[in-house]
């Protein structure tokens, strides 16, 4: 009956869950392994003090058959302390959470007469047996072809019938010819021997926080950080998974640097250019002495008249030729008198002088109270790419700050976008008529 008790439930390094139950982790399976072995060295040693006492006078004589008190109570002091064995109330047990497993053990032990002990063992075996070919056979969706192909081979030694111990073995056998290095198959071997948590915690420091002679000091901190929480018994997988974010982290960290130097180089490029660009323009301007005819049309829908900006005397929107100053794409309002002006005034205001904040604080109004001409300002920064961002006041520009910084981020990637203003200054030449 006991034959198939010494089978060992062995440790392996994990593989990742890629479902609710299977396979289980590394850290799992350590727990499982430990409390089977725990739970077989007590059976073991309550059924010996059950056969010392029933050996001793203390158990009293027999009565004889068919209803011997002693002989029955022993009966009953064996069918617990395998009750113990196959239902512990271990949260590490490998049956912890098969609730269909416990209530029909539990069934079974409750109808003596018709399930013996044998019968429990079997269907003990048969659960386990189940247990172990989901844990080291349900396939990952990271698993590689290689892993994959053993895992179903694994399966089919299960389904053959081959024993536990021969299975075991070669899948044991398996991760060890697939190691990165006799290093590794050490420090597996060493952990299937092992039986304590201090015991697997140096092999867990000696294994992956062995110090190296090209170590970086950022890669010495961080093994030092995670030798102290091996030390402290944190669990294998809580110490890898921080492991893997202090990577991420620092990985994501010098992304953020090299985006940033980039960033500052492109606006160093795009300032150069530009500084190029209007040293020619300037130079193109000197060699053509003759001014060049520019002709626009009135600016007010409908009119037909056409303005000759170069010889004749002009009128026009101060804050559309500032802003096409900067480099602003729609271009200069102007008119052909100054009552067309005054007529496309309040549409033009609205159409073209909105605050470019998709929440202004003065929304539904262009701007503060009064002839806010005064506050309205552009970005710097944005500028210096050629874009002109128009706000309608600094208190405008600072709320709405964040958002613009962001969609700035998302046009040139992460680089210093500073918050710093110009403000509308109409052209020295020109006179402003109210």
């Amino acid at each position: 009956m006991m034959e198939g008790v010494e089978l060992q439930i062995r440790a392996q390094q994990s593989l990742p869950n890629n479902s609710s139950t299977y396979p289980h982790s590394h850290d799992r399976r350590l727990q499982s392994g430990d409390q089977f072995r725990e739970s077989k060295e007590q059976l073991e040693a309550n059924l010996s003090t059950i056969d010392r006492f029933y050996a001793s006078p203390e158990a009293g004589p027999h009565d004889g058959p068919p209803n011997c008190q002693r002989c029955g109570k022993k009966k009953r002091d064996v069918a617990r302390a395998f009750y113990d064995y196959y239902l512990s109330n271990d949260p590490r047990a490998w049956y912890a959470d098969h609730a269909q497993y416990k209530q029909e053990m539990h069934r079974r032990f409750e109808n003596p007469d018709v399930y013996s002990l044998d019968d429990n063992h079997a269907f003990f075996q048969s659960v386990l047996r189940e247990h172990l070919k989901q844990d080291l056979c349900t396939v990952r969706s990271t698993d590689d072809a290689i892993i994959t192909g053993f895992k179903y081979r694994t399966s089919d030694l299960f389904n053959e019938g081959r024993s536990t111990d021969e299975i075991l073995d070669a899948y044991l056998g398996h991760v060890s010819s697939i190691a990165p290095g006799p290093g590794t198959v050490a420090f597996d071997s060493a952990l299937q021997d092992s039986t304590t948590r201090e015991e697997r915690a140096q092999l867990y420091i000696n294994y992956y926080c062995a110090s190296s002679w090209n170590d970086t000091p950022a890669v010495k901190a961080i093994k030092a950080k995670h030798a102290r929480m091996f030390e402290a018994l944190v669990p294998h997988d809580q110490v890898l998974a921080s492991w893997r974010k202090d990577a991420q982290d620092s990985q994501a960290s010098k992304i953020l640097e090299l985006q940033g130097k980039l960033s500052d180089i492109k606006m160093a490029q795009s300032a150069y250019l530009k500084s190029k660009k209007r040293k020619a323009e300037k130079d193109q301007r000197m060699v053509d002495r003759e001014p060049t005819p520019r002709i626009e049309q009135c600016t007010l829908g409908g009119c037909p008249i056409e303005i000759n900006l170069v010889t004749e005397e002009v009128i026009e929107c101060a804050i559309c030729e500032w802003m096409d100053r900067k480099g602003g794409e729609r271009g200069r309002a102007v008119y052909c008198s100054l009552e067309h002006a005054n007529e496309d005034f309040e549409e033009h205001d609205r159409h073209d002088h909105r605050c470019m904040a998709d929440k202004c604080i003065y929304y539904p109004k262009l701007g503060p109270p009064g002839n806010f001409t005064g506050s309205l300002c552009v970005c710097q920064c944005c500028l210096e790419e050629d874009l002109v961002s128009m706000y309608c006041s600094r208190e405008c520009y600072e709320e709405n700050f964040p958002e613009h910084q962001e969609q700035a981020f998302q046009r040139r990637g992460n680089h210093n976008h500073y918050a710093e203003l110009e403000y509308f200054r109409p052209a020295e030449d020109m006179q402003i008529i109210s």
